[in-house]
């Protein structure tokens, strides 16, 4: 039996194709995970390691949509094994990093989490996006203890840092810095905790 030869160009677009399957497949897989997650949150603890896979999740799906426009890194300093944070803390601040802060960049967009244990746990959050004027940056803080007033995008933050207080108290919460061309960097303040607060 004589062999079928396959043209080169064949051969590359078939692999190209088979490439384009896996990546659908597995996008797939971590979409259907962080929309399982969000259909079984609850106000139980979650490990905070857990809470950054979700995110991570999240990320490669945006940089299988954005390419080489913007990278990403997640960063610990210090033991997280067995923290554990409130569910869907950190993904609605990636999630509006990259709807206000980077979409709009053409290139060399950057979005950077990072998690320190100290004597509390800080989660940040910060990007080389476009940033917020100092009129919109008041607004967006005003609004993070205002529920009723805050503007409809940004929802989810607000929702977040009221969690956050209603949970450990007014000492935690979130924090946001910003300056327009510059990025914008959200700090989030919370109890070093390894089991249910009591």
């Amino acid at each position: 039996l004589k062999a079928k030869r396959f043209p080169k160009d064949e051969i590359e677009q078939k692999t190209n194709d088979m490439m384009k399957r896996f990546h659908i497949e597995e996008l797939a897989k971590m979409l259907a995970k962080i929309m399982r997650r969000n259909i079984q949150v609850s106000n139980t603890l979650q490990p905070l390691k857990s809470e950054l896979k979700l995110v991570e999740y999240y990320l490669k799906i945006q940089d299988y949509r954005f390419h080489d426009r913007i990278h990403y890194s997640i960063e610990t300093e210090g033991d997280i094994s067995s923290l554990k944070v409130m569910p869907l803390l950190i993904q609605p601040f990636v999630e509006n990093a990259f709807v206000h802060g980077l979409e709009a960049k053409e290139s060399g967009g950057e979005i950077v989490i990072r998690v320190e244990v100290r004597s509390h746990l800080w989660i940040t959050v910060s990007d080389n996006g476009c940033g917020m004027s100092m009129e919109k940056l008041d607004e967006v803080r005003r609004g993070l203890n205002d529920f009723e007033n805050l503007d409809r995008t940004h929802i989810g933050i607000c929702n977040v840092n009221q969690r956050i207080k209603l949970q450990y108290g007014e000492d935690y919460g979130v924090e946001f810095e910003s300056k327009t061309g510059v990025g914008t960097k959200v700090s989030i303040k919370l109890p070093v905790l390894t089991s249910e607060i009591e």
